[in-house]
């Protein structure tokens, strides 16, 4: 007969079940930079191919200390067959390392062109430090949090969730900056952040590679200079297909070691950058990467699983091939040791429909495409999805006259609609004119503007090609005698060409104003779609949204006098041709208020029956007195 347990005997093994259950439900069991030395053996975990992890070994060469604020680093020497051939491997970005089977980080750095297979290790405990970090409950508009938790493969504590931040803020409509094209906001954000990436002697993350998928070459060129100095690495690689019959971890779920794909564009046309899971937290935070994406803090970009279909060996940089799976969740933290997702979270996106007319012949005329949203990141996004819809369906380099009729949801207010025409001299692919489009304005508004919470909801762009030469370029302008008297009306002779014809001239009469006096005037000529309206200073969304609805369009020949005076912006409305006195004492009496003065320009419009190019400027000696006449 068996006897029972004593107390003292139960005690302990209660004791050790709790222990057991409460150590289960701590989080990994880590090691510390301060017990490692090198020599030390251990392993590390990563997809090779498909979307199961496996094992390499790992020597420890030593600790940097001080890497980066408040983080070391672990140099470690890899082993593994395909690691002996490929070194340093783009995409491998993550990939968990144990020491003494405990988890001390994770594969993030290399050097470029380096000999060995030698790679830099993030300490786990400055990752796991930014899975506990919470977020800002407004970082993320338009994100849904799912009812119900999935649960996860591996069991760490339950972290809260995630934050983003100090992008550059909106200009509010200073009229008289430079115009922004689709990259203003990126290529800002990439001087702020101060990342060269232009010395290959310094250690770099293991790059961040960005399939991309259904792009053309000069697209593809196009986004890798733009986003190179983030330290991403936009690959013509494929895009990958979401879903699919197969289920389990890995798949339909991250795991540690498993590959994990951050989407900037889906559907259609994709860019995908792929890296590696570090750890599955037992709530909804998962750790990766061991370094930051771009290091834009909270992001809010969507996530999926990948598949790696090879490993690239390369001289300069290998990199993973892969591509995107299922999607779970999305990337919330973006920092200097990890980026952060959150499995729970159902990020919002940016639908973008592209409809091209005009083009006979061509395999595909409308294009379907999700975008991340994102201030910065979305315009360029759409540009470049813009830019290869219209690259691919032609390539033809001819002469090319366009309508560009674009639709964006605003959360919180009515879509705004626009119409921009033009010319393309290089094609449809004319990217410079593409860029001008005042789309990129309106979804500049909505992101940034300092007024209310907004933010763009959807894209709609349908662009009518004509390839044709039907358009006015404006040749000259010319005058009878640059002096001139104040107060009088110049005629100014406008020579205007179209392909075929006889030139035209069309004449403008301008007013020399009496206060001009003295002095030397300018009269420029433009189409009316590079003429930006001087106006008031924004007090709302509104009024940033009528501010890019109104403008002169490009059939319109605008003649504009700039005055020898100068104005200041008020609030809604703007005053003109001040004289100094005025000027100074509003400006003393407003303080900052109206802003810095600026000039100031009387205007005229003609209308004309096609597309205007080119521009042409007279300048105008102004006598002090009026002759006798």
């Amino acid at each position: 007969m068996e006897r029972p347990l004593s107390l003292v005997a139960l005690t302990v093994v209660v004791s050790f079940i709790a222990v057991a259950l409460g150590s289960a439900q701590s989080g990994p069991e880590t090691i510390g930079v301060d017990e490692i030395r090198p020599g030390m053996r251990g392993y590390g975990m990563t997809v090779f191919r498909g979307t199961q992890p496996e094992r390499f070994e790992v020597e420890v060469i030593d600790v940097l200390h001080n890497f980066r604020p408040d983080q070391d680093l672990i140099l470690v020497k890899t082993m593994h067959p395909t690691l002996d051939h490929a070194l340093v491997v783009g995409g491998m970005s993550g990939s968990p390392i144990y020491l003494d089977d405990r988890l001390a980080g994770a594969y993030a750095y290399g050097w470029p062109f380096g000999r060995d297979p030698v790679a830099g290790v993030t300490p786990i405990s400055n990752m796991l430090s930014e899975m506990r970090r919470p977020v800002r409950p407004d970082s993320f508009p338009g994100a849904r949090v799912l009812a119900k938790r999935p649960r996860r493969a591996t069991k760490v504590p339950r972290r809260r969730r995630a934050n983003i931040g100090g992008l550059p803020a909106f200009r509010g409509g200073d009229q008289d900056a430079p115009r922004h094209d689709a990259f203003t906001t990126l290529r800002a954000h990439a001087a702020r952040v101060g990342i060269d990436m232009s010395d290959d002697t310094r250690i770099r993350p293991a790059a961040t590679p960005v399939m991309l998928g259904g792009f053309t070459d000069e697209v593809a060129s196009l986004l890798r200079e733009e986003l190179a100095p983030f330290g991403l690495t936009p690959m013509q690689a494929g895009g990958g297909q979401t879903g699919g019959t197969q289920t389990g971890p890995g798949y339909t779920s991250f795991v540690d070691g498993g590959a994990i794909a951050v989407q900037l564009i889906r559907g259609d046309i994709s860019a995908t950058g792929v890296g590696t899971v570090t750890h599955v937290g037992t709530g909804n935070r998962v750790i990766a990467f061991g370094h930051p994406m771009m290091n834009a803090g909270e992001l809010g970009l969507p996530t999926a699983t990948a598949n790696v279909l090879h490993i690239l060996a390369s001289i300069a940089r290998s990199f993973k091939i892969a591509e995107a799976l299922n999607p779970v969740g999305a990337l919330i933290h973006d920092r200097q040791s990890a980026i952060v997702m959150d499995t729970a979270m159902t990020p919002a996106t940016i639908p973008m429909r592209i409809k091209l007319n005009g083009i006979e012949g061509a395999m595909r005329d409308e294009w379907n495409v999700e975008l991340a949203s994102h201030r910065f990141l979305s315009p360029m996004l759409a540009f470049g999805a813009m830019a290869n819809a219209i690259k691919a369906t032609s390539s033809d380099q001819t002469d090319v006259v366009y309508a560009a009729r674009t639709t964006v949801g605003i959360e919180g207010h009515a879509d705004v609609s626009l119409e921009d025409r033009g010319y393309m001299g290089a094609g449809p692919g004319d990217l410079q004119s593409l860029a001008r489009l005042r789309m990129f304005r309106a979804m500049e508004a909505a992101f940034g503007n300092p007024f209310v919470e907004s933010r763009v909801t959807s894209l709609d762009i349908e662009l009518d090609v004509e390839f044709s030469r039907d358009v006015l370029v404006l040749m000259d302008a010319q005058v009878a005698s640059n002096e001139v008297d104040p107060g009088s009306t110049v005629n100014v002779f406008v020579t205007l060409r179209s392909f075929g014809n006889d030139d035209v001239v069309r004449t403008v009469p301008i007013r020399v104003p009496t206060h001009a006096a003295g002095k030397t005037i300018e009269v420029s000529f433009a189409a009316g779609n590079a003429v930006r309206i001087q106006q008031g200073r924004a007090r709302s969304l509104d009024d940033l949204i009528d501010a890019i609805e109104e403008a002169y369009p490009a059939t319109s020949l605008v003649a504009s006098l700039k005055m020898p005076s100068r104005g200041l912006r008020f609030d809604g409305h703007v005053v003109r041709s001040l004289p100094p006195s005025a000027l100074n004492t509003l400006q003393l009496v407003n303080g900052g208020g109206p802003g810095r003065p600026f000039n100031t320009y009387e205007r005229q419009e003609i209308p004309l029956d096609q597309v205007l190019v080119g521009g042409a400027v007279v300048r105008l000696n102004v006598r002090d007195t009026p002759r006798d006449r």
